[in-house]
């Protein structure tokens, strides 16, 4: 039996958390959950998720930095999947993500069995 892959979902929405969490636990994942940055800091740091999800948007560090922190992180960080699911469409941030080979999308423009199936190919590598 093939080990449960573990997401950390980052995301100060509760709605929008409560539906990715259902949505990865129906797709055979195990999931972390912040409702913060720092909350996602420090649980990715602890846990070493084998995806880490990051809304822009959220209380005390935004995704961006949260991002920037894991990635600063020799071992783990600098290699571990990231995607960048946020309402939010600046240029900046999606320049800061895909330097730091993460996958930006923007909420509105995808349904949660395309962010499922994304999440699997970044796990694999793809």
């Amino acid at each position: 039996m093939q080990e449960k892959k573990i997401v950390l979902i980052a995301e100060d929405e509760v709605a929008m958390l409560e539906a990715l969490s259902n949505k990865f636990k129906k797709s055979g994942f195990g999931v972390l959950r912040a409702a913060d940055g720092e909350e996602a800091y420090d649980i990715a740091m602890l846990k070493k998720p084998d995806l880490v999800m990051l809304d822009i948007l959220m209380p005390k560090f935004d995704g961006i930095t949260v991002m920037k922190k894991i990635r600063a992180e020799q071992t783990w960080g600098n290699k571990v999947p990231m995607i960048i699911l946020t309402n939010l469409n600046d240029h900046e941030s999606v320049i800061d993500a895909t330097e730091n080979n993460v996958l930006f999308l923007v909420k509105t423009e995808w349904n949660l069995d395309d962010v499922i199936d994304l999440a699997n190919k970044k796990i694999a590598g793809l």
